[in-house]
């Protein structure tokens, strides 16, 4: 609510548009911001009225000593086409006599300003109608809102009775439907009870299968018993040191316990030669082993993401692997997981593997050709953990602690695959300062494994 006597309810600051013509000696009176003012200034009385339409402003002082255009001007400002009518003031030396007084403000006028005068005198004149324009609006919105108000009432009265009548109606409907939907609610849980047990059972029947497969390869496949549950045992640590999800971790190990599905195709006969009498036709089987297995496994949709991680276990790191010559980061991770679990069994029950430190130099060999670096990296620290002896003793040490002339027991990567030292090289205070550098910029396992 706007109170008349309080300054502090004028809206500040006032838009004041000035009409003047070029002839007049009048000035702008120091109708600036800082007095509470924003000020417009017209020239020319022929435009003056479009520019008042335009601006919309809280006040119009006209100021002119020339009486012919003055009452055409007054009934154009005070014509319709303002939100708001705005308080219109006429600037003159001296008051004009009765007559003409309320001629003018007959025709639109509201007060005068005798000149000189100041802008603390124009603000409490125009608070008056700045006052009456507010009260003007706000009433016209309560007026607005009250016939908005009435509106929705007569609208809610015929809707109220309305809704009563199919409230009446839908009651019975939706006793009804609540009694449907109590015996759906009591079908639904059956059958997800009967689902569960379907699928309880089909999961028993998958995971016999998969040990009938498993249990068939390692009879008439594996020539070291017991292959598939080492790869899987080494994919899961390798898995766990990536942080793989539960999910695919359960794929992986799943898939190490059939990646040899495929050498079932493989002719008796095939199997039993050695490596070296094999011919080109037969070394291709053995090439593409991997794709002939996952083809069959999948026909069956739970062993789907098996059969992708099996497919690509002759990938290369360097691409020259089948079945598509893919290259390191395009080679899935899962699949590279299980190459280097493969070749790390496959390799260790090789006659001359009987130490530890040949193994982990023969296995460096790998790195970049047939497996990727990071994974190399992985199979090292199993190894060193997994397979320690008395004559091979590494203990770790975090990259803060190297000391010129330890001895790695295992090479030395970056996460990201780079290699930087092969196992048994002697560190320098170089080498150490290289590791840090390396560890600043591209993460270096935390753990670096020293030969005591």
């Amino acid at each position: 609510m706007i109170t008349l006597n309080d300054e502090r309810m004028i809206p500040e600051p006032v838009s004041l548009l000035y009409i003047k013509d070029e002839g007049s000696i009048g000035a702008d009176m120091g109708f600036s911001k800082e007095n509470g003012f924003v000020l417009e200034i017209c020239n020319d009385f022929k435009i003056a009225s479009g520019s008042a339409k335009l601006k919309q402003p809280d006040l119009i002082i006209i100021e002119s000593d020339k009486a012919a255009p003055l009452h055409r001007l007054i009934k154009e400002l005070s014509g319709s086409g303002y939100n708001f009518k705005p308080a219109l003031f006429l600037s003159l030396d001296e008051y004009p006599p009765s007559g003409v007084r309320l001629e003018l403000l007959r025709e639109g006028i509201d007060d005068f300003l005798i000149r000189p005068f100041s802008t603390a005198e124009v603000k409490r004149k125009a608070r008056i109608f700045i006052d009456k324009k507010n009260t003007g609006q706000t009433n016209r919105a309560l007026n607005q809102r009250l016939e908005k108000t009435t509106d929705y009432l007569k609208r809610f009265k015929q809707e109220l009775k309305k809704t009563k009548t199919e409230l009446y109606e839908e009651r019975y409907s939706l006793n009804h439907a609540l009694k449907q939907i109590n015996q759906m609610a009591k079908e639904r849980t059956r059958l997800k009870q009967d689902i569960k047990t379907i699928r309880e059972t089909l999961d028993g029947n998958m995971e016999g299968f998969a040990e009938i497969l498993a249990d068939l390869i390692r009879t008439r496949i594996e020539k070291n018993r017991g292959h598939g549950e080492r790869v899987a045992k080494i994919s899961g640590f390798m898995a766990e040191q990536l942080k793989i999800d539960e999910k695919k971790l359960a794929d992986l190990q799943k898939a190490a316990m059939l990646h040899e599905t495929g050498l079932l195709f493989i002719p008796e006969k095939v199997l039993q030669k050695e490596k070296e009498q094999h011919t080109e036709f037969e070394k291709g089987l053995f090439l593409q082993f991997p794709v002939k297995g996952a083809e069959a496994l999948s026909s069956c949709t739970e062993f789907l993401n098996c059969a992708e991680i099996i497919r690509y276990l002759n990938e290369n790191a360097d691409g020259t692997g089948k079945p598509d010559g893919l290259k390191k980061r395009h080679i899935p991770l899962l699949s590279k997981i299980l190459a280097g679990a493969d070749v790390f069994d496959t390799l260790r029950e090789e006659q001359d593997m009987s130490s530890l430190e040949r193994f982990l130099i023969r296995l460096e060999d790998y790195s970049g050709t047939r497996l990727d670096p990071a994974v190399v990296a992985l199979l090292e620290k199993y190894a060193v953990l997994h397979m320690g002896s008395d004559d091979y003793r590494i203990k770790g040490r975090g990259i803060h602690q190297l000391e010129a002339g330890m001895t790695l027991g295992t090479a030395l990567f970056t996460n990201t695959g780079t290699k930087l030292f092969s196992a048994n090289t002697l560190l320098t205070q170089d080498a150490i300062d290289k590791v840090k550098k390396y560890a600043k910029e591209y993460p270096v396992d935390e753990t670096v494994y020293i030969r005591v």
